[in-house]
């Protein structure tokens, strides 16, 4: 079962409304207070990645400042308790996170979280033996905490829906079901909504919990500056198979390691009655939500190394592609994956290429390109140059100037030769030879690196 995960922050302060005058504290950064589950040892199968990635969260929470409950393992009477009691336990204007890893599902539109004591034997009978998701929002919304955090490290399909013979689930039930963020929350997601994340299979950690946990150990990164930074990062070790997604109505900034010399902003009690309203309205409301999956042009900052793996492995899935494989891309294509795109381009242009030729190719390139991929749209422009693709030498001229911007080393010495071609003086062969090796250096490093000095 693949895995998915979400993270929640919601934060109650200066917005809860008719406040009485005075009924104020002001946080400390020392009162926050985190509760991490671990489910792994399942009833009819054993995930070990889960344990590990809770652990792993507890001790980054640690070193942020965080007081950590740690349990491993929890039946579903354990998981209510284990809830409950951390919920009772805050005290008003605290910071709280609960942080689940292990199997999670979605069921016509709400999400569970498993007990390691479960059978699923129909979708009917999750929501007796599981964990609502929404219980656990409900629970934090009760409490009198002024920022609650939820990070879900879970597997967010279904599992009762059939599987097809390639192994890939339908496009209509996908991952999580969208939410929209009220005001004061920031609801981030592992990948986007309707897709699914990759497990982690072969790694001591999933791609998103690991990244995350690297990312709460740096200083002054703001929530959502920090959830950008970990969709770009994500997107970028997964070459866009997976792309985290998150949603922001924060009204001020949320630190888990906050600068040198920044103070908690003063929190206003709630009414008596505001927890209950809140519980049962926050995850309704969608006012003033933002969307985000973080840069969209994550790859427009690489050196020439990154480039160059990344033309590797492009190449190499496009060498590969099969019919399964041909499904998974289209299906990431569907959802903006420029990466897919780009080795559906290169697929179809391959001797294997499954009959498509240039036309399909020149269709998938032109939607990357678009979206502004530096391959994309460098592969395009030398098939237009070659007379194999719709345009003429000036869209080629400006696919790869822009193409070049980004510092891809394919399209610099493009745009270097076409110069000597159009003026073939010494100084233009010079600046062609200068531009190869500039662009080519990193590669060079790589793969002949220089020998170790003699001692």
């Amino acid at each position: 079962m693949k895995r998915r995960h979400m993270l929640a922050l919601s934060a109650a302060a200066a917005w809860l409304p008719g406040a009485a005058a005075g009924a104020s504290a002001t946080r400390t950064a020392t009162d926050r207070h985190a509760l991490v589950i671990g489910n792994g040892a399942y009833n009819t199968h054993l995930l070990p990645n889960t344990r590990r990635d809770a652990d792993l969260m507890a001790r980054t929470l640690g070193k942020a400042g965080f007081t950590v409950t740690l349990s491993k393992d929890l039946d579903r009477s354990a998981m209510f308790e284990a809830v409950r009691g951390f919920c009772a336990g805050l005290r008003p204007g605290a910071t709280a996170l609960v942080y689940y890893a292990g199997h999670g599902i979605q069921i016509d539109g709400s999400n569970y979280l498993l007990p390691v004591d479960i059978t699923p034997t129909s979708a009917a009978g999750v929501a007796q033996r599981a964990f609502s998701l929404q219980t656990l929002h409900e629970r934090l919304a009760l409490s009198q905490s002024a920022v609650n955090i939820i990070i879900l490290d879970a597997c967010r399909n279904n599992p009762f829906q059939p599987v097809p013979a390639v192994r890939l689930r339908n496009f209509t039930n996908l991952g999580l079901a969208g939410t929209r963020a009220p005001r004061g929350t920031l609801v981030a997601y592992s990948t986007a909504p309707g897709q699914l994340a990759e497990d982690g299979t072969g790694r001591r950690h999933s791609i998103y919990t690991e990244t995350l946990a690297n990312l709460l150990g740096q200083r002054g990164l703001d929530a959502e500056r920090l959830f950008r930074d970990l969709s770009d990062q994500v997107r970028r070790r997964t070459l866009e198979d997976q792309q985290p997604w998150f949603e922001s109505s924060l009204a001020g900034d949320f630190y888990f390691l906050p600068p040198p010399g920044w103070r908690a902003p003063a929190w206003v009690a709630p009414p008596p009655d505001a927890g209950r309203k809140h519980a049962n309205k926050r995850y309704r409301s969608g006012d003033g939500s933002i969307g985000s999956t973080g840069d969209a042009s994550w790859y427009r900052d690489m050196d020439e190394r990154a480039w160059t793996e990344l033309d590797h492995d492009i190449e190499r899935r496009a060498r590969q592609v099969d019919a399964a494989a041909l499904t998974r891309l289209k299906r990431q294509a569907a959802g903006g994956n420029v990466v897919a795109m780009t080795t559906l381009g290169m697929a179809a242009l391959a001797p294997a290429g499954r009959g498509q030729g240039a036309g399909a190719a020149q269709q998938w390139l032109h939607k990357a390109a678009r979206l502004d991929f530096p391959v994309a749209q460098t592969q395009l422009a030398e098939m237009m140059i070659a007379g194999q693709a719709r345009g003429d030498a000036t869209e080629a001229l400006r696919l790869l100037r822009r193409a070049a911007d980004a510092r891809y080393p394919r399209a610099r010495i493009d745009l270097a030769q076409l110069e000597m071609q159009r003026q073939p003086t010494p100084e233009a062969a010079q600046q062609l030879f200068k531009t190869i090796l500039e662009n080519t250096g990193a590669t060079m490093r790589q793969y002949y690196p220089a020998p170790a000095p003699l001692k």
